[in-house]
């Protein structure tokens, strides 16, 4: 109601909701769980690099982003932010604090905090990755063009994050590090790329057809 809308809310509870569907969509469309403990996505962007999944979230689907650094501050902007799109990405990934990722607000290399063992899909090859990013993406309602870019984009963002992430142990002096929470109980371990669809899926196509 006009209450609502005076005070800065979503118009509906629906258009939230939307949000965080297509937001929970895109981690499964873009990112995986890997093998290699060394991989971590970033949660947020550094001073040069904005590499951080909110940012290409922002850039490919702004109408259910409300981006602070691109949108100029508008606080009347509906979609979510970065604290709200990271918590889903904790949904499926452990958070890490590590020294491979940037931190907000903080001098170069000290340690950010990120996504345990994610890694871009590889959306450009024939391979499982693709398939599984197609396969959601299609469920969301995207048309055939903007598929493709999105696919682009985040190959784009793979292929410069490999170029510029930090290993966990530079050379040099200094005490081993081990990894954080590191264990059978991880709450991630049994996720394999393309089951991991299948809960997604239903709940989607019950709004499917919106984005373009």
């Amino acid at each position: 109601n006009s209450s609502n809308v005076a005070v800065g809310m979503p118009n509906t509870a629906n258009e939230e909701c939307r949000a965080v569907q297509v937001a929970r969509a895109f981690f499964q469309a873009s990112t995986k769980l890997s093998d290699d403990n060394e991989d971590i996505l970033p949660q947020e962007d550094g001073v040069d690099q904005k590499l951080s999944v909110f940012h290409l979230f922002s850039e490919l689907f702004p109408e259910y982003a409300n981006d602070k650094d691109r949108d100029g501050g508008n606080t009347g902007k509906s979609g979510l932010m970065r604290l709200q799109f990271n918590k889903i990405g904790y949904e499926m990934y452990d958070k890490e604090q590590s020294r491979r990722v940037p931190a907000v607000r903080a001098k170069p290399g000290n340690p950010g905090y990120g996504f345990r063992r994610a890694r871009w899909r590889d959306t450009m090859g024939n391979g499982e990755d693709r398939r599984a990013c197609e396969t959601v993406l299609r469920t969301l309602g995207v048309s055939q063009e903007r598929l493709d870019r999105i696919r682009q984009r985040i190959s784009d963002f793979r292929e410069e994050w490999n170029n510029v992430r930090r290993p966990s142990r530079p050379a040099g002096p200094g005490r081993p590090r081990g990894h954080k929470r590191a264990n059978p109980s991880d709450p991630m371990e049994s996720i394999d790329p393309l089951p991991e669809l299948t809960g997604v899926l239903p709940m989607l196509s019950q709004g499917a057809g919106v984005v373009m």
